[in-house]
């Protein structure tokens, strides 16, 4: 082991342990990261950043990307009954469930974006649509009809808040 002689060699293995420990322990901020409540907070509990509404044939996709504040000592997992999207005349819309997908969790005393997806029909889109999150509502769609036929199919689109 004649090449642990060499001084390059050991500053080379100091460099490169010294670049791992930093790589590993360095963690960026990423957008959706849960961030700690702040007691002043006078942010609302619920906010709706954009929605996105992709037609497939006779239904369509929904999500939503939101921010919450879980104020609780308890994570949030966000799924019925502490998340449910209703219709103006109190009907309940299913969540979009894919198997491999875990529902989105917020954990205890933090705010953090997430997305949620649901599975809607023609007939949800003639009314309004209100997300509710542990009593904390917020206006998905407004009340105005939105013709489900008139949007390109497999093509999404876009609102930033609500659904007009």
């Amino acid at each position: 082991m004649s090449f642990l002689k060499r001084i390059e060699v050991w500053v080379l293995l100091i460099l490169g342990g010294g670049a791992a420990v930093w790589v590993l322990m360095d963690k960026p901020v990423v957008e959706g990261d849960p961030q700690p409540i702040e007691s002043t907070s006078s942010d609302p509990v619920l906010v709706i950043h954009r929605c996105t509404l992709e037609r497939d044939f006779g239904n369509a996709r929904l999500d939503i990307e939101l921010r919450y504040r879980n104020a609780s000592p308890r994570p949030l997992i966000l799924q019925p009954p502490d998340v449910k999207l209703a219709t103006g005349d109190g009907k309940e819309v299913p969540p979009y469930i894919l198997p491999v997908e875990k529902p989105p969790q917020i954990a205890a005393q933090t705010t953090q974006s997430v997305r949620l997806r649901y599975w809607l029909e023609a007939s949800h889109l003639n009314g309004s649509l209100t997300l509710d999150v542990r009593g904390a509502k917020a206006e998905v769609k407004t009340a105005e009809p939105l013709d489900l036929s008139k949007l390109e199919n497999s093509k999404p689109k876009l609102w930033q808040g609500a659904i007009r």
